[in-house]
């Protein structure tokens, strides 16, 4: 399993939809979460930054390297019993097959000024001995196969 976290400042992602307004929201994040934020627009920029800080922490699970990832190709969506998940599509997704991961978790948070997101990636137990994600001898997947 792999982990990674990210945090943004609320203030950044308010200040930058100020002065960019839509067309800021629209660049960065899928109409899902833009709606989903200004359900509670108080709560907006807030929503907004905790989205940006899953984008990142995906981000740095997939290692990109010189592949340019779309911040929209990863979206933070609303599970059927109310708890976030991430959907991957285009390079993100092709990245993630690349990468053997078959699920991505997350956890998001906002407080006191900061947004932060906590992401896991869980291998595709066919192909995971061979990604580089997985240190062989700490993954329980391959423990019982020496």
């Amino acid at each position: 399993m792999a982990v990674a976290v990210d945090i943004v400042e609320i203030g950044q992602v308010a200040a930058s939809l100020d002065a960019f307004g839509q067309r800021y929201a629209e660049r960065v994040f899928t109409a899902g979460e833009i709606a989903y934020a200004f359900r509670a627009p108080a709560n907006a920029a807030a929503r907004l930054a905790a989205r940006f800080a899953a984008k990142e922490a995906v981000i740095k699970l997939l290692r990109p390297g010189e592949i340019g990832v779309d911040p929209r190709s990863i979206e933070v969506v609303v599970e059927a019993d109310g708890a976030p998940g991430i959907q991957l599509t285009g390079a993100a997704a092709r990245l993630a097959r690349e990468r053997k991961i078959s699920r991505i978790s997350v956890s998001l948070s906002h407080d006191g000024g900061y947004a932060i997101a906590a992401v896991s990636a869980e291998p595709d137990t066919v192909g995971w001995r061979s990604s580089r994600l997985c240190r062989r001898r700490h993954t329980p997947w391959t423990r019982t196969q020496r």
